[in-house]
């Protein structure tokens, strides 16, 4: 918890910014899931779910070598989190 004068303070902030933007202060005090979701997942992680799904699919649909491709672009794609392109 904070102490009292940093509480103000912040309050004080806050009506100060209500009062310059209003657009602003709405849209920072309203949360939706998706604005969470998308905060928190990134690209890399939203196409090794989709070519996850894609595998499974190609495995059902009896596409063993689109689902072997699949499985392996996701694992790549997991796998290389940590990579960093350096375009110069």
């Amino acid at each position: 918890m904070l102490p009292r004068d940093e509480q103000r303070r912040l309050r004080e902030i806050e009506r100060q910014l209500v009062d310059d933007d209003p657009r602003l202060a709405r849209r920072l005090s309203q949360t939706s899931m998706f604005g969470y979701v998308r905060a928190n997942v990134s690209a890399r992680l939203a196409m090794v779910a989709c070519a996850g799904v894609l595998s499974i699919m190609c495995v059902f649909l009896n596409e063993g070598a689109a689902a072997l491709t699949a499985a392996t672009l996701a694992g790549i794609l997991l796998i290389s989190r940590n990579w960093r392109l350096g375009l110069d």
